[in-house]
């Protein structure tokens, strides 16, 4: 499973990746993955928010 959860969200193309991946991985919708992503700036910050919050 080799994503880029490092990307730099440089542009809407990747914030729009980026909150498809989170999507994926979280069952979030897109406004709120989005949302997410935004705040915590990296897909891998993101996830392990919801990664620590599920447990």
């Amino acid at each position: 499973d080799n994503k880029m959860v490092d990307m730099q969200l440089s542009n809407n193309k990747l914030v729009d990746r980026g909150t498809k991946m989170i999507m994926a991985r979280s069952g979030l919708s897109y406004d709120e993955a989005q949302k997410l992503l935004l705040e915590k700036t990296s897909v891998r910050n993101a996830l392990d928010f919801i990664n620590m919050n599920e447990t």
